[in-house]
């Protein structure tokens, strides 16, 4: 990367001041937008904070000064007119004066449903439709002979799906599930890269619930039986304790057998779930029904599942369309 230099700087341009975005180095999100002179700049990299020139108090100021909110700045990026900075930044707390993770917390009013989301919403539904049903034998009890596993990019990852798309479906879990989860939880399995991304967008811990003891019994905060349509096991939970508050991941719910065992012992231990999301439902199972009934706990989903001889049909759900509307 080239290196640029203060004398190279526009600051000219802009009567001495550049415009400066902040970046989370973490999550990637903008932060916020200010101001910095030659003195700013020259203060934020003499001392590893962000620093930034007040237009309406006429000095410098250090973000956080007062709130306790500082930026660490990690990198410094100068746009190719050398007139804009960018600073990347470990924040602590805040980065927006109203409470809000940023300052860009409100969407224009025609932006969300628009041609970019329906696009999306389309691809993925195409996606989810060239599935391969693969028949696996029903295990949980004697109702029915084969559960209908279905093989897929989304879900699966079989064969890859492009990045955009599982970067789209993480925002648009960002946007339904509860902001007041204090850890991202999922299952050793099909939902990690979404609990990935949506940890890493939100800087929160993720726990991931084994299917495998690792630790001595006082590490493990619970070992959970549970049966599936198709498969009977344990779940081990490790870095969880009392009173905190989570949101529960996963990439599909069918019969609810792996939701409803871990809700209930987490309930059980006090633990607050704030919020239960999962990227696609398979209605003729009544999996989320089923969880509603036995835990209390509503299921948010983006995508409906339905198998017909062999077929998908894949459906957006309620919870999607009212994040496309901006509800």
């Amino acid at each position: 990367m080239k290196r640029i230099s203060y004398e190279e700087i526009d600051f000219a341009k802009g009567g001495g001041l550049v415009p400066v975005v902040a970046r989370d180095v973490v999550s990637g999100k903008v932060l916020m937008l200010a101001y910095g002179n030659r003195e700013a700049l020259q203060s934020t990299v003499e001392t590893g904070f962000a620093h930034y020139y007040s237009r309406s108090r006429k000095k410098i100021w250090k973000k956080g000064e007062e709130s306790g909110h500082v930026q660490r700045v990690r990198e410094i990026l100068v746009d190719c007119d050398r007139d804009t900075l960018v600073y990347v930044v470990d924040q602590l707390g805040p980065a927006c004066h109203t409470g809000e993770d940023t300052c860009f917390f409100s969407s224009f009013e025609d932006s969300r449903g628009s041609a970019y989301d329906q696009n999306m919403v389309a691809r993925t539904v195409e996606l989810f439709e060239s599935a391969q049903v693969a028949k696996r034998r029903w295990v949980k009890d004697r109702s029915r002979l084969y559960y209908e596993y279905l093989v897929n990019p989304i879900t699966e990852g079989i064969p890859p799906p492009e990045p955009e798309v599982v970067e789209w479906i993480a925002n648009i879990l960002d946007r339904i599930a509860s902001p007041k989860a204090e850890k991202i939880v999922t299952f050793e399995a099909l939902g990690i890269p979404f609990a990935v991304l949506l940890a890493q967008r939100r800087k929160k811990p993720l726990v991931i619930i084994r299917k495998r003891n690792f630790y001595a019994r006082q590490h493990i905060f619970a070992r959970v039986p549970y049966a599936s349509g198709f498969e009977r096991g344990a779940y081990y939970i490790y870095g969880l304790a009392r009173s905190d508050r989570v949101l529960l991941i996963d990439d599909m719910v069918s019969t609810g057998g792996s939701l409803i065992p871990i809700l209930k012992i987490l309930s059980k231990k006090d633990v607050q779930i704030e919020d239960v999301v999962c990227v696609a439902e398979k209605p003729e199972y009544g999996g989320t029904k089923v969880v509603q009934d036995k835990t209390g706990f509503s299921v948010k989903t983006l995508f409906q599942l339905y198998v017909n001889e062999g077929r998908i049909k894949a459906e957006p759900s309620p919870y999607l369309l009212q994040a496309l509307r901006g509800q």
